[in-house]
């Protein structure tokens, strides 16, 4: 049994050992006292979570079509435009054929081209016009200039490919590539249909559609609900389905630590913990998870009305606690929002760390002691 003039010796001893035990102890990152006492390096401000604050940080992304692509009237397929290719089908009933070598048939002319300035030939008429015009109407034309040579022709033309209605269809769709606009796929939920679908969550597919220098997009499950957001497509339309490219990263003591896409169109925090396994039952601190974040000018100023000059006109860091063990954290853990590039850090337990202590520094007490025992041998 040490003597009390050893005891001064052995205290000192320990408590050199727990500092240097602490020290040497290795970590996921900061504890909750670190962080809530930020340095001047790197300035953030502490927010604790509560159901104002669940409000004030409210920002879900809304898409939709504006007024210029919804008002815009379905493409005319029953008009023939430059790039069109047609079949023209010229039935005669004659004994002397003008097309055809017995008279009586059909004569099919494949693949007739509209040309740039909107013309076709047609054999013994010449140059018609056909852009502009319905293929009823460019019917009745070839047969009447026909007629002058054939005997009760009969004219059927038919719309085969255009060049000049066609849209792109990219992105996790079952077949990407190039589709002309037919009169059932007028619109972009049918075009969407006859590039493949999309077999992807709707809930985390968005739809982006360009036309020229303008731009729209929309979720894939806003399609499916809202009748106006199934927009008439152009000539030319570029239309991408991708999946939502928003995350956050976890860190700490939860039960996965990783970059997370974001699984819902709305992700709030008991999401995101649920998403990642939830918090280490033998490591985290259910009173520590933060939330670090690069917070907008406006959502500053509602968090702090009281900002005026530059402060209240830029962003900023903050970062936001919240106390799971709190009455109403769980609510409040279900109304946070979670942000694209939000990092979620759950703090390891003070008990955990002081364990973790006792156990680097057991081997210098188990040296010391065996030290003493062959001193005194």
């Amino acid at each position: 049994m040490p003597t009390l003039d050893r005891l001064p010796r052995l205290v000192l001893l320990l408590a050199a050992a727990l500092a240097l035990g602490a020290c040497a102890v290795p970590r996921a990152g900061p504890s909750s006292g670190e962080i809530t006492a930020p340095t001047a390096d790197v300035p953030f401000t502490i927010v604790p979570v509560s159901a104002a604050v669940t409000a004030a940080t409210r920002q879900e992304p809304t898409l939709g079509f504006g007024t210029d692509f919804q008002r815009r009237k379905p493409a005319a397929v029953d008009v023939i435009v430059p790039g069109d290719v047609l079949t023209i089908t010229v039935w005669e009933n004659s004994e002397t054929g003008l097309l055809s070598a017995t008279g009586i048939g059909a004569t099919t002319m494949p693949n007739v081209r509209v040309d740039a300035a909107g013309t076709i030939h047609v054999p013994y008429v010449g140059r018609v016009r056909a852009a502009g015009r319905s293929v009823a109407t460019l019917s009745r034309i070839i047969r009447d200039q026909l007629a002058e040579r054939v005997l009760n022709p009969q004219v059927d033309v038919f719309p085969h490919v255009s060049d000049a209605r066609q849209v792109s269809v990219q992105g996790v769709v079952g077949a990407p590539g190039l589709y002309s606009i037919r009169a059932g796929s007028r619109h972009l939920l049918p075009m969407l249909a006859q590039a493949g679908g999309v077999p992807a969550d709707p809930e985390v597919v968005r739809l982006r559609l360009r036309r020229g220098s303008e731009t729209g997009e929309v979720w894939l499950q806003d399609l499916y609900d809202r009748p106006e957001m199934n927009v008439p497509l152009a000539a030319g339309d570029a239309v991408i389905a991708e999946r939502d490219r928003r995350s956050f990263t976890a860190l700490g003591a939860v039960g996965k630590t990783m970059r997370v896409p974001f699984p819902h169109r709305r992700l709030s925090l008991a999401d995101a913990l649920g998403a990642i396994g939830g918090l280490r039952d033998d490591f985290a601190d259910p009173s520590g998870v933060f939330i670090f974040r690069d917070e907008s000018a406006d959502v500053m100023q509602r968090l702090d009305p009281g900002m005026r000059g530059e402060a209240a006109g830029a962003g900023g860091k903050v970062v936001y606690v919240l106390d799971l063990t709190a009455p109403g954290g769980m609510f409040l853990a279900r109304d946070f929002i979670m942000r694209d590039g939000d990092t979620l850090y759950a703090t390891t337990a003070p008990f955990v760390r002081f364990r973790q202590v006792l156990s680097s520094i057991a081997p210098v007490i188990g040296l010391a002691g065996s030290a003493r025992s062959l001193g005194g041998f």
